[in-house]
């Protein structure tokens, strides 16, 4: 029976780690996440971004999670027009009466090579370490039931061995970049995560890979006019046997464009296929932007979570440094 119990407690948390892989609806305000080549490519000097997601609470399988990033272009003077960027970032999230938890540290470098004035490609890599483990106070076994009953004062049997473990990760990427200006550009990138495909195995004994995740991400602004700003995008990821697209439009309404009081207002909203659509409201001041969706969930599973998904903040900020004033040669006077 002990054995059993191994293999089903197994079984069932390797089909959570494959289901724990990083998961935002708002895919644009976790660009490091999604592709390394991306590093360092915006529109300014210094960018930080921080995300937070919380999902499906009422059901007993919630799970939250946090990530957070920062980046910079390096030796911006000598690179001429092209663009070394280099940045860290990390992600936690939580799942469960087990409480799986994953935290994971990386760090990423990108070169763009400017191929015209607005036209930027990328390539990046990211290397980083990760740890997974899980407690079992919160979980019962067939041999605490009495017979009649659950006992929780009789002991479980279960002994684990290893309720953590540490592992390696890497992931490539390549990204396009158009940048007319800050209200019109497109990026188009794809990436190869888990290149390595660690281990996820709490057991010494087992070896379970993480598979390999492909992703294609699209996002963009257009200039419609004055006042309008239209901000397609597209995420398309794929895991093993698991295929994941989520099409999204955002609407950006300026209410100012003075500088150093530059607002805007973004309504919009996302929709994961076959799983759930995800409303969303947000507003930029000057280099900060913030956004704030909601999961509503639409596949089979809205029978246990009542159509609730979970909320979703993401935040982006954007530091430009300001740029020395030139020396100019004093204009004679006659």
């Amino acid at each position: 029976m002990k054995r059993i119990v191994h293999i089903i407690l197994f079984f069932l948390l390797s089909i959570t780690l494959m289901a724990q892989d990083i998961h935002y609806s708002q895919f644009y305000m976790t660009p490091l996440n999604m592709n390394p080549a991306t590093t360092g490519m915006f529109d300014g000097d210094m960018r930080f971004t921080a995300n937070y997601r919380f999902q499906w609470y009422s059901v007993p399988v919630s799970y939250s999670s946090v990530a957070g990033s920062f980046d910079s272009k390096i030796l911006a003077k000598k690179m001429k027009n092209n663009i070394l960027g280099g940045g860290f970032q990390f992600n936690y999230d939580r799942a469960g009466d087990s409480k799986l938890s994953l935290l994971q540290l990386n760090g990423s470098l990108a070169y763009a090579i400017q191929l015209s004035k607005h036209n930027f490609l990328s390539a990046g890599v990211q290397v980083g370490m990760a740890q997974r483990s899980f407690t079992d106070e919160a979980l019962t076994f067939d041999s605490q039931f009495n017979g009649d009953v659950f006992d929780p004062g009789l002991p479980s049997q279960e002994l684990f061995n290893n309720k953590t473990f540490g592992f390696a990760d890497i992931n490539v990427g390549i990204n396009y970049r158009l940048a007319i200006d800050e209200f019109t550009y497109i990026n188009l990138g794809g990436s190869l995560q888990h290149v390595n495909s660690p281990n996820q195995s709490f057991f010494n004994d087992s070896d379970v890979r993480l598979p390999r995740k492909w992703t294609g991400v699209f996002d963009a602004s257009f200039y419609i006019n004055p006042l309008i700003d239209i901000l397609p995008g597209f995420l398309y990821s794929r895991q093993g046997t698991y295929t994941e697209m989520v099409p999204s439009l955002n609407v950006k309404y300026h209410l100012s464009k003075i500088p150093g009081r530059m607002i805007g207002l973004f309504v919009g909203g996302k929709y994961r296929v076959g799983d759930a659509i995800a409303p969303g409201i947000g507003m930029s001041y000057n280099a900060l932007r913030v956004g704030l969706t909601y999961d509503i969930n639409i596949s089979p599973f809205q029978a246990a979570s009542t159509k609730q998904g979970g909320p979703e903040l993401g935040l982006i900020y954007i530091i430009s440094k300001v740029k020395p004033i030139e020396t100019y040669k004093s204009c004679p006077i006659f």
